[in-house]
């Protein structure tokens, strides 16, 4: 049976924290994969043009609940 109660976001190591598109680049923000609060990983993603690079942000902002 399926159910709508939302469940509550868990934090998790590695995973997606932020995007930033800037010019045909986008940014992927990562939180540390060992944990540390202070850390991240910056993935940077070169796109074909601005809008491409949006429309891919908006993509993984869905997915990853941000």
């Amino acid at each position: 049976m399926a159910t709508t109660e939302a469940r509550p976001k868990v934090r998790m190591k590695g995973m997606l924290t932020g995007t930033e598109v800037v010019g045909n680049y986008l940014h992927l923000w990562f939180a540390s994969p060992d944990g540390d609060s202070t850390d991240s990983q910056i993935f940077r993603m070169r796109c074909v043009d601005g809008r491409q690079a949006m429309f891919i942000e908006d993509q993984h902002r869905k997915i990853w609940g941000l």
